[in-house]
């Protein structure tokens, strides 16, 4: 079969990239309404897509791309958590699709999700002004990276809050707590949870016979992992746990396709995180001395460095009381 993401018109959104016959990565472009990275997955008979992106437009695109390369409409839809750049485009397919999450993702959804969305539209203000405040702040910026990074944010921010009046916050349909396997006329994949490290629930699509896995947030390639809502050694055991699985090709939920190289990557982060952390607290050193270590400075995602030595910071000191 001939690469038809060669021949797909086009999104200012994502870019296409061809992972195995049939398996599509849909790779986010900095600074648009995606954010971050989505998968096509031709199942045969019917078409699985893995996370919806941040805007509906964006997502609009993706079910274009979809169709155009699989010939079918898609059938089932994977969130692999419950960030809003890996779900806010559900409301796109809800018509034609089954929304498949864990049932912890679904609750937050549910709850915190529904709640933070419901004050977002009743007061944007404060959230216009911290993007102007930011935009102010990237200008200001000497740091060339760093400024691309903010300047990515800024635009990817402008663009939700855009897309907001017009969103409809669109729950999965079902749910399910260890593994889930969907069975087409071409290719069977798994879904899998090991529980929450990234977030308080996080799963991931595995593809045994391509060897391949859309892992969401729990790999990175070449960003710096968030931390916001993270437990960093479920982190680390969830993926010491895919490691054990036979996988030879990632689909990152941020960063360019990669292999399980970035995934040890992430797990060296995480822990160098923690140590940096860990060693400032016990000889009572203040945090924001901190600098990003050289293995890490050209990542991209920068930005999250602080918040994330000061999640681990706020974990450590509370584990200490």
């Amino acid at each position: 079969m001939e690469n038809r993401s060669a021949t797909f018109k086009g999104s200012k959104h994502f870019r296409l990239n061809q992972v195995a016959e049939g398996v599509f990565a849909v790779i986010s472009v900095p600074g648009t309404g995606s954010l971050g990275n989505a998968a096509i997955i031709d199942l045969g008979d019917s078409t699985l897509v893995v996370d919806t992106f941040t805007t509906i437009q964006a997502a609009e695109d993706l079910q274009a791309a979809a169709m155009y390369l699989t010939g079918n409409p898609v059938s089932y839809v994977v969130n692999t958590h419950w960030h809003s750049d890996h779900t806010s485009g559900n409301q796109v397919f809800i018509t034609k699709a089954q929304i498949i999450s864990t049932s912890i993702t679904r609750e937050i959804m549910a709850t915190f999700g529904e709640k933070r969305l419901a004050q977002q539209l009743s007061n944007p203000q404060p959230i216009y002004q911290a993007i102007d405040e930011a935009e102010k702040k990237a200008q200001q910026e000497m740091d060339e990276r760093l400024k691309k990074d903010m300047e990515w944010e800024n635009a990817s921010d402008r663009e939700y809050m855009k897309m907001l009046p017009h969103l409809v916050y669109t729950l999965p349909t079902m749910t399910f707590d260890q593994q889930m396997r969907i069975y087409g006329s071409e290719r069977t994949v798994q879904l899998i949870t090991y529980g929450g490290g990234h977030t308080q629930s996080d799963a991931f699509v595995y593809l045994p016979e391509e060897k391949i896995a859309v892992m969401g947030d729990l790999v990175l390639s070449k960003h710096h992992p968030v931390m916001n809502h993270a437990n960093p050694q479920e982190w680390l055991n969830i993926l010491g746990q895919v490691e054990l699985l036979s996988i030879e090709t990632i689909v990152p939920g941020h960063g360019e396709i990669c292999s399980m190289k970035e995934l040890h990557e992430v797990k060296g982060y995480i822990n160098d995180i923690v140590a940096l952390v860990e060693e400032h607290v016990q000889s009572k050193k203040s945090i924001d001395d901190i600098l990003v270590p050289k293995a890490y400075q050209d990542w991209y995602f920068s930005t999250y460095f602080k918040s994330n030595l000061k999640k681990v910071y706020d974990l450590i000191t509370k584990s200490n009381d």
